[in-house]
Order: C-alpha cells, then sequence, then structure tokens
C-alpha cells in the first residue's frame, strides 16, 4: 500500500505527525510550515485517507495496520528514530506505537488525545443531551442520558457517533473555542480542492473504532519516553478522566493547556501550538 507523505524542512529531528479521523490536512495548513522551520516534519495521509487514495474492496484498516504503516514509512525514510506527534484518535494510536516500539520513539506529543472512547461518550454525552432538548429532541436527549448512565463499558456497537453527527453545526461548533472560527477552518479545506470523494475516503476508518473503544488509559504508564498533553480549555475528546490518569500515572508528563482553544489548538493558537511543541522537543532530547 503506497501512502501519500507529505514532508517540510530538511533538517532538525525527526517528527510523525499521526492523524485522527479525517486525516491531517488543517493540521499540515497551520503547522507544517512552522515546525519544518526547525524539525524534519513528516505527515503521511493513512492508508484509505485522503491523497492516499481509497481502500481496495474488501480490505479493512485497524490498529495493527497501521502501526506496520508507521514502522515501514520509518524503513523507507532512513529514521533511526523520531519524535510523535498525535492528533485525536492519533493519539491513541501513538500510545501502542510508542509501547510496541519503544526504540524508535524519542518522545511523544498528544494534542487532544482520545485515549479510551468510553470515557469520551460519558462525558460527552450529557453535553449533547442539553443540546437535543434546546432542540426539541426529547428522544435523543433520552438517549444521551441512557447511554452515558450505563453499567458496562460502551463499545462501537452503541454507535455514539450518530448521537453526536445528528447535532449537525451544533456539533461542529462544539470543536472550537469560538465558533466564529469553523468558517476559517473549513475555508482551509476548501481551499485545498479536493472532491468530496476524497474527503468521503476517510469514512474507511471507522473500522477502527474497536481498538479506539479498548481504553489506553492503564497503557500511559508503559510509555518509557518523555511525553507531553496539549489540551484544549473547551475540547469535548480528552476528557477529565483520561487528563486525570495522564496526570496520576505518568509523573514526568506534561501538560499544557490553551485557553482560547477547543480541539484545534494547532489552529486557533497556531504560533504557541508551534513554540509549545519545539521547546518540548528540544528539552526531550
Amino acid at each position: 500500500m503506497k501512502l501519500y507523505v507529505a514532508e517540510y524542512g530538511a533538517g532538525g529531528p525527526a517528527l510523525l505527525f499521526v492523524h485522527g479521523h479525517g486525516g491531517g490536512y488543517h493540521w499540515q495548513r497551520c503547522q507544517g510550515e512552522l515546525l519544518g522551520s526547525s524539525l524534519r516534519v513528516i505527515a503521511p495521509d493513512q492508508r484509505g485517507v485522503l491523497r492516499s487514495g481509497p481502500l481496495p474492496e474488501g480490505e479493512v484498516v485497524d490498529l495493527d495496520v497501521l502501526l506496520a504503516d508507521f514502522e515501514q514509512l520509518r524503513a523507507e525514510l532512513g529514521i533511526s528514530r523520531w519524535a510523535i506527534l498525535g492528533h485525536s484518535a492519533g493519539g491513541n494510536y501513538a500510545v501502542e506505537y510508542a509501547i510496541r516500539y519503544p526504540d524508535a520513539v524519542s518522545a511523544l506529543i498528544f494534542d487532544c488525545p482520545c485515549w479510551d472512547f468510553d470515557a469520551n461518550d460519558r462525558h460527552r454525552s450529557p453535553i449533547f443531551a442539553r443540546i437535543y432538548e434546546e432542540l426539541g429532541d426529547t428522544v435523543s436527549a433520552d438517549r444521551c442520558r441512557a447511554l452515558a448512565s450505563l453499567d458496562r463499558r460502551l463499545t462501537a456497537d452503541d454507535r455514539t457517533y450518530e448521537l453526536a453527527f445528528g447535532l449537525g453545526d451544533r456539533f461542529q461548533d462544539l470543536s472550537f473555542h469560538d465558533p466564529a472560527r469553523r468558517a476559517d477552518f473549513l475555508r482551509l479545506g476548501t481551499e485545498a480542492g479536493f472532491t468530496d470523494e476524497m474527503w468521503a475516503y476517510g469514512n474507511s476508518h471507522m473500522s477502527t473504532l474497536a481498538d479506539l473503544y479498548d481504553s489506553k488509559l492503564d497503557r500511559l504508564r508503559l510509555m518509557p519516553q518523555p511525553t507531553l498533553l496539549i489540551e484544549g480549555v473547551d475540547d469535548l475528546a480528552t476528557d477529565p478522566v483520561s487528563v486525570r490518569t495522564y496526570r496520576d500515572t505518568v509523573p514526568t508528563g506534561r501538560v499544557v493547556t490553551f485557553e482560547r482553544s477547543g480541539h484545534f489548538p494547532h489552529f486557533e493558537e497556531p504560533t504557541r501550538y508551534a513554540d509549545t511543541v519545539r521547546t518540548f522537543l528540544h528539552e526531550a532530547q
């Protein structure tokens, strides 16, 4: 499988960017050149996403497939060790990659990671319920509350994403500290000139949901590398349980909160974000 790989910068330590669902094009537009001024930034479109093209019929992506792709890419580029920066679901993949391939990873940066979709759903569902109440949809509101109160772990089979997407623009606005910035964020994607079909390729990664509901919280302590957690103050993806677990089980880990960001600090506060990443990686060397 061939991957489309964007690279920024010719020198400096190598940094692999691992995107979440939907791809990493917006991150590349916001951070590629900024970070490339002092780092060698490697930002692949994962298999089945955007410029890497659609998956062949019958092929399924899971965590093991993605991690193998990252390792093959590292070997082909001749990189002995690189730092990893994982955004959203990419932060989930990054934990496992760092544990499986400790000698290949020098440091980790987690950008609004989703480490446990059960904890994430329980955090967001009551918020979704209130919005559905405002919209007059009591059926969906009741379903949100019922899911949040289940006495078992939530799984991909509960299809909680339907409740998120069912909010339409209201859900999209929740990703930003300033919802008015969403138009600028969407404009970045429009300016890329990708077709609707290309954007839809990323739906093939819905098959990774089972891996994402497999909590990585009990594995955070197994990462031997220096780590940094970047959180947006209004981000709903990195839930309080996950942040508390990181603080309690990764004593050498650092947390930096971006006070004017939601799920996309790299977009809402790009200069501070780039400075934070560069400073951490310099200190981690």
